[in-house]
């Protein structure tokens, strides 16, 4: 996504972090810093520093890893983006935070889900997905914050190896198959 968006908006706007040491080719295309989303005034140095005016919210602790450790996962998920979010507001930043499949449960209907539908997840990364959708919708109609959000299926990226979520098994199969080839 980094690199999509830095096609369009230019690479020296568009501010990628992570809480891991960048590659060489991460340093090279754009800025890059390190980024700890529990650590409110470290983002908010990061915000005034390069003049942010939206963020694309990604940091997670995705499903398998989040049950192996719930409080990491209810920490990252939970903390992290009440962090996102007070930057957000606090500092009239447009927030796009996806949300995922991960938020509906073995209750909700398979067929022609609704937008609007009962969400009873039994993870905690999906129950911090349901938490950041509707804390993201009283933000906005409380303070006004500018948050979107999209719920996607399971991710499958060329670029990234497993995470801790639940496509691991797909994305580890597409990796070994570029491998052999």
């Amino acid at each position: 996504m980094v690199n999509t968006l830095r096609a369009k908006f230019g690479q020296e706007n568009v501010v990628a972090s992570d809480i891991k040491k960048p590659t060489l080719e991460q340093r090279s295309t754009g800025p890059y810093v390190y980024a700890d989303v529990l650590n409110y005034r470290a983002l908010e140095q990061i915000v005034v520093d390069y003049g942010i005016d939206w963020v694309v919210h990604f940091s997670a602790i995705l499903s398998a890893a989040g049950e192996r450790n719930p409080s990491l996962g209810l920490n990252v998920n939970i903390n992290g983006f009440q962090n996102v979010l007070e930057l957000a507001k606090n500092h009239k930043l447009r927030l796009l935070s996806p949300s995922t499949m991960g938020a509906f449960g073995p209750t909700t209907p398979k067929d022609m889900t609704p937008d609007l539908t009962i969400m009873r997840p039994n993870t905690i990364y999906g129950i911090s997905k349901v938490h950041m959708e509707l804390l993201g919708e009283y933000y906005c109609e409380k303070f006004g914050v500018d948050f979107r959000s999209l719920r996607y299926p399971g991710i499958i990226s060329a670029d990234s190896p497993p995470g801790g979520g639940t496509t691991d098994y797909a994305v580890d199969i597409f990796h070994a198959a570029l491998k052999d080839n």
